[in-house]
């Protein structure tokens, strides 16, 4: 019996310690409560519900807001925009679908009433967004639209003929209108775009209208110019043989020395021959000898600057070194003018053929200061090839070259926007410390340029794209924006010149569209700050394009919410 209690005595002490260790090993997962799950749960319930609130809050806000923008452009504008917000969601409420419904009633009502107001270029852009969602959400209202549209006595006809083309089947009615604006004016402003989408579209229209334009060219009722950028389409490989010749034909007659007897013909046409000449060789040969003699016939009618031109672009196409030829020719140029502009192009097709160092060097060698009828344009051309060769740099991952691109750069705007290319390759290569060094390089930029306009548009720039290089400065920049925005001058709204004020108002919806999405980046990192800071702007008009980017970051984090569920 003994024996037994001591065999039982040391199985219970085994079985314990074997329990106790089983009790110390921690489990693979840590189990929660019902409690500490509920709470959690209640915290992101709570969390959500404030959010909801607060969107309707600014959405409130935002409505209010539009009504009191005076200028109409600005208005339809922010409208625009709150349409697309509204239908962001895969299935909007009807409170939010007729509230969106009577939005664009609104907008299309200013378009109607207060078209003299605005810009034709703003009216263009305005009236295509509108039209387009317009196309997709509400296609009840596309008669109200096309009224609104040719009620408008200043509409651009390729207005009109863009929001012919967003309808359904508007390929028929967009032919249509074109044949209506050659008869009725003899030309069309982007005759070679619409040729072309109707060929992209695979279109019916394509080749009886391509034919009817063939046809007026022929009686002469096609200028030369328009000859010369619709070519493009008629050359192209899916054009019909038969609408490629009947084209080139035509071009032939119309450059016949018998249309130039009262007066010489005009470059274009000597341009247009000269380019389709090969193609007429070999599609057309029985003409080519005809054309050519065309082609001699105009050529004597060019002057010296004509033909120096002439003879330094078939010198440069046979050289073997046309960039060093284009850089001897600047030197022995007889004007200081003359040899900038070599020196541009030679550092154009420098740029072209990746001579990315040597394009630099060129362009050191521009001289600035030199009296030109437009220096503006000068610079111009100088910060677009050097925008372009920090684009090529980064392509080719020669950082150092893309730097020094960017140093040379006049505009401190162009600059802010190439250094902000540079500092997101450097994000996208995980070297954080070169993409922080370029974001405070491109802040003192920024905050050096003597252009308010500039300078609003270089911060909210940078207030956007310094999310993964140090979130932390969002805010700052994105002040920095609206205290230039609030310093630039109110003197040309209050101008009696209609074109100035037109002018300001566009300038300030260009810069809406950035605020909008500042405000958007800032709200999906501080909501709260995001709010306070549309209070600091000064600009009533522009607070809307403020609360519309709060509105869209606040989907974000709403949506963020229902992830986490």
């Amino acid at each position: 019996m003994k024996l037994l209690a001591n065999v039982c005595i040391v199985l219970l002490i085994a079985c314990s310690a074997i329990l106790a260790q089983t009790q110390k090993t921690p489990p693979t997962k840590p189990a929660v409560g019902p409690a500490v799950e509920n709470r959690r749960s209640k915290v992101d319930e709570m969390r959500e519900y404030k959010l909801r609130v607060f969107r309707e809050h600014v959405l409130a806000r935002a409505l209010d807001s539009i009504k009191k923008i005076d200028e109409a452009g600005l208005r339809v504008s922010a409208r625009n925009q709150i349409l697309t917000y509204l239908t962001s969601d895969k299935n909007p409420s009807d409170e939010k679908q007729a509230l969106a419904s009577q939005i664009a009633r609104d907008a299309l009502t200013d378009l109607r009433e207060h078209n003299e107001e605005i810009t034709p270029f703003m009216l263009s852009y305005l009236s295509s967004d509108l039209v387009s969602w317009i196309q997709k959400h509400r296609p009840n209202l596309l008669g109200d639209f096309e009224k609104t549209i040719n009620a408008i006595p200043k509409v651009d006809a390729s207005l009109r003929i863009r929001s012919l083309f967003d309808l359904e089947g508007g390929d028929i009615l967009a032919a249509k209108q074109i044949r209506q604006e050659l008869e009725q004016h003899g030309s069309l402003s982007g005759l070679n775009f619409w040729l072309a989408e109707l060929m992209t579209r695979k279109s019916k229209e394509f080749e009886p209208l391509a034919s009817d334009v063939i046809a007026r060219a022929g009686e002469g009722q096609i200028s030369f110019e328009t000859l010369f950028w619709i070519s493009d389409v008629y050359l192209r490989p899916q054009t019909s043989s038969n609408l490629r010749n009947r084209f080139l034909a035509s071009v032939v007659a119309r450059t016949h020395p018998a249309n130039f007897v009262t007066e010489p013909p005009p470059k274009l046409a000597y341009d247009l021959l000269t380019q389709i000449l090969p193609v007429i060789k070999q599609s057309t040969p029985e003409l080519y000898e005809q054309a050519l003699n065309n082609s001699f016939a105009m050529r004597s009618s060019l002057n010296e600057s004509q033909l120096a031109s002439e003879a330094r672009t078939k010198r440069l196409n046979e050289s073997v070194d046309p960039i060093g030829d284009l850089k001897s020719e600047a030197e022995s140029a007889k004007t200081k003018t003359e040899r900038n502009t070599l020196l541009l192009g030679a550092a154009e097709m420098a740029l072209e053929k990746k001579k990315l160092d040597l394009c630099l060097d060129i362009l050191s060698d521009v001289d600035v200061n030199v009296a030109a009828a437009d220096p503006f344009l000068l610079q111009y051309s100088i910060d677009r090839i050097l925008k372009l060769l920090v684009r090529a740099g980064l392509t080719a991952k020669l950082t150092d070259v893309a730097e020094k691109g960017a140093a040379r750069i006049g505009s401190s705007l162009t600059r802010v926007e190439a250094l902000n290319l540079i500092m997101r390759h450097y994000m996208k290569a995980n070297d954080k410390e070169a993409a922080q060094r370029i974001l405070i390089e491109a802040s003192k930029v920024a905050g050096s340029s003597p252009d308010n306009w500039d300078k609003a548009k270089a911060f909210l720039l940078l207030s956007v794209t310094c999310d993964q290089v140090d979130g932390s400065r969002k805010a700052d920049l994105l002040l920095s924006g609206l205290k230039a925005l609030n310093n630039i001058s109110e003197s040309d709204m209050n101008a009696r010149d209609k074109a100035l004020y037109q002018s300001f108002a566009q300038r300030l919806d260009n810069l809406g569209y950035e605020l909008t999405k500042g405000f958007k980046s800032l709200t999906k990192q501080d909501e709260n700050a995001s709010l306070a800071l549309v209070e600091k702007l000064q600009k009533p008009d522009l607070r809307t394009f403020a609360l519309i980017g709060i509105l869209t970051g606040l989907d974000g984090l709403l949506t963020e919410q229902t992830i986490l569920k």
